[in-house]
């Protein structure tokens, strides 16, 4: 999601009205199928929504609301085309509001004001400004002002499949070494990348996050990043609660993550990655080295 995107949605958010009491929440789509989640690489930057299909789904409310927004045409005011496509946007009690965006022209309801929890709200599949015809779904807390991981409020999803770890490296000086093959390397500060996805099945390519990555050094705790809320501040999204991690800098161009720099100190080194999803499954990883 582009800065644009972000600017549009959050003039959405200004306009929603908080109610109270929000409740448990449904699926905006049956099936609970997400192509893309929430922190997914999506053209070199942090995606901060949900991707859910299949295209021509019915989509329906999360929970109880209003809508406070909608939009069924080709074209903004200003003419031009809209990067949502057709989306409703729903205002929840306790200051949520739920963005459902790319939804088929003429799909969505007319006159309806007052939604009730599973109430239609339009068919996924058309999207006037990106390729992808599955709805573009954004929970966002009004009162925090952040963003926030839908699948930490939704029913979880069925998976028995730990995410894949498909790679962890040290890269200093132009140089990058995979952990693992490098049996040692020279003291100083090296920065640690990993390439990671959660795939649903074994055939699976698509590039969704996980929900936490814990990476030790020595046995102790070095870094941990928590996939649960996503702010705006000075133009860039930021992330992961305290780390306060910038997207712009965490991706690196083909989708592998930067965890941070660290010293790596004269003696026996052992880094372990630990990943896990929505589901609980977990993924460890490592090596030892020596470091000189």
């Amino acid at each position: 999601m582009g800065p644009k995107v972000r600017r549009l949605i959050g003039s959405l958010l200004a306009l929603a009205i908080p109610a109270a009491g929000l409740g448990s929440l449904e699926w905006p789509v049956a099936g609970g199928v997400p192509v893309l989640t929430f922190g997914s690489h999506e053209s070199g930057r942090f995606h901060p929504s949900m991707t859910a299909g299949p295209e021509g789904a019915q989509v329906r409310a999360i929970g109880a609301g209003e809508i406070s927004f909608s939009f069924d045409g080709d074209r903004l005011p200003s003419g031009l085309p809209c990067p949502l496509g057709g989306f409703v946007a729903l205002s929840h009690p306790d200051g949520m509001i739920s963005v459902y965006a790319r939804l088929e022209r003429g799909s969505l309801p007319r006159y309806l004001r007052a939604v009730s929890s599973g109430d239609i709200l339009g068919r996924a599949g058309l999207s006037g400004f990106r390729t992808g015809r599955e709805l573009s779904f954004t929970l966002y807390d009004r009162i925090k002002r952040q963003y926030l991981n839908p699948q930490v409020l939704l029913p979880p999803v069925r998976d028995d499949r730990a995410p894949l770890v498909r790679g962890v490296y040290l890269s200093s000086g132009g140089k990058v070494l995979p952990l693992g093959e490098t049996r040692s390397v020279r003291q100083g500060t090296y920065e640690i990348i990993a390439d990671i996805q959660d795939p649903l099945a074994a055939s699976d390519a698509r590039p969704r996050a996980p929900y936490s990555i814990r990476l030790l050094v020595d046995g102790k705790e070095a870094a941990r990043y928590l996939y649960d809320a996503a702010r705006a501040e000075s133009g860039r999204l930021r992330f992961f609660g305290s780390a306060r991690l910038d997207s712009r800098s965490y991706f690196l161009p083909d989708g592998r993550i930067r965890l941070g720099s660290f010293l790596l100190a004269r003696g026996r080194t052992t880094i372990a990655l630990i990943v896990s999803d929505h589901a609980g499954n977990e993924r460890e990883t490592g090596g030892a080295l020596q470091v000189d």
